[in-house]
């Protein structure tokens, strides 16, 4: 199939061919399977049966919000999504729909089902603390339930000039219990981002930033603001398809998740997401208690 899909190489070997794929076609993102659309990899999600949970689907829901069998999760209630995004002229406030839940403080002990199919769309990247959010979603899966991600990669959207997130950061937010961004991530966001055209991204244009203007002119706003607010949305992390998988590889080994990766869809060209799918280890539970 990579070979079909890429006419300049049908001629190699089957092996010269899976080289060429590990060694150049993922950073020249080159289509290698079925899964071409971020339509492809929701249908595999809609397709499965059973209960399904969407993390933080606002106005666009990827899956159907209308069957018996879908349920809804956010940080905010709908009114309060209204409010927090009267000024994005992107977001369709009257197609807002209603979380069926609604988490405060990482507590997500109000939700008594567990899901065959969860999907985050764009979401991961906005959470506060990522271990306690993997624990949460192993917890809230079937046995046989999967994990569908929908991820940003950061070097082909507005967070190209952040710096890729770090196991240790990963691990001290775990440590503090963060549930909510932290400043320095807000700032960020004012600071560092540029444009989310992916197209120019794949080219080689990243735009520009002139960070410690920006920084000089936003800081007392921004602290103003985060000081006032309980919850500041804003990226928190930010990821390759590389970087996650070392993350998760970590954190299993240090029994801190039980999911394992199933499948990865790498970037494509001209494209600013990738696609993952988690699974729970044949093994039973290592969560913590608390």
């Amino acid at each position: 199939l990579y070979k079909k899909a890429n006419p300049d190489l049908s001629a190699i070997g089957n092996e010269d061919a899976k080289q060429h794929f590990m060694h150049h076609g993922i950073l020249e993102g080159r289509v290698y399977n079925h899964i071409r659309t971020r339509q492809d990899f929701l249908d595999q999600a809609q397709q499965r049966q059973g209960l399904k949970l969407e993390i933080g689907p606002l106005d666009r829901p990827q899956l159907d919000h209308t069957s018996a069998d879908y349920f809804s999760l956010d940080v905010f209630n709908k009114q309060e999504l209204i409010e927090n995004y009267k000024d994005h002229s992107n977001v369709d406030k009257e197609r807002i729909i209603e979380p069926d839940f609604v988490i405060r403080n990482n507590d997500y002990s109000g939700i008594q089902h567990q899901f065959n199919r969860i999907l985050s769309s764009h979401s991961i990247e906005h959470i506060p603390c990522l271990v306690n959010f993997l624990q949460t979603l192993e917890k809230l899966l079937a046995p046989d339930g999967e994990v569908y991600f929908i991820i940003p990669d950061k070097r082909y959207c507005f967070d190209h000039f952040k710096e890729e997130t770090s196991i240790y950061e990963v691990l001290q937010s775990y440590l503090d219990r963060d549930h909510r961004p932290r400043f320095s991530e807000v700032l960020k966001q004012q600071t560092l981002v540029t444009h989310n055209d992916p197209h120019r991204h794949w080219a080689g244009d990243h735009g520009s930033i002139d960070e410690t203007r920006v920084l000089l002119h936003e800081y007392a706003t921004t602290l103003e603001n985060y000081n006032q607010q309980p919850y500041v949305d804003t990226h928190v992390s930010t990821f390759t398809p590389r970087s996650i998988l070392n993350i998760l590889d970590i954190l299993n080994k240090l029994s801190l998740i039980n999911l394992r990766v199933n499948r990865i869809y790498h970037t494509l060209r001209g494209t600013c997401e990738f696609f993952l799918i988690l699974k729970k280890n044949n093994r039973d539970s290592i969560l913590p208690s608390n």
